[in-house]
């Protein structure tokens, strides 16, 4: 669903309540309600995307670890292209704790 641009639908869906969120910037936000707000915007400020493709996946129990191939602009940092990993932890059938590295 991210890949197919459908990332707020994915994150409503798949995300807990008391979502704890770290970013490449290594700074953890908490909620659903203000990890939405981020995302937002995050893609308001998306201009071009030339690739968002989940790459490799793992999962073990209750930890997913995704693997993104992403290429995009954006309005403040320009050009972006990286390769980066989430590692999700798994409660409910929900996102309860996620964590970024590139």
């Amino acid at each position: 669903m991210m890949a197919s641009g459908k990332a707020l639908e994915t994150f409503d869906e798949f995300y807990h309540d008391d979502i704890e969120k770290t970013d490449l910037d290594g700074v953890t936000h908490k909620g659903k309600i203000e990890n939405r707000r981020i995302g937002e915007e995050l893609l308001a400020k998306v201009k071009a995307v030339r690739d968002f493709t989940a790459v490799g996946k793992v999962i073990k129990g209750n930890r997913s670890f995704l693997v993104w191939s992403l290429d995009y602009d954006h309005a403040d940092n320009g050009p972006v292209k990286l390769v980066e990993v989430a590692i999700q932890d798994w409660q409910d059938g929900k996102i309860i704790r996620e964590y970024y590295a590139a």
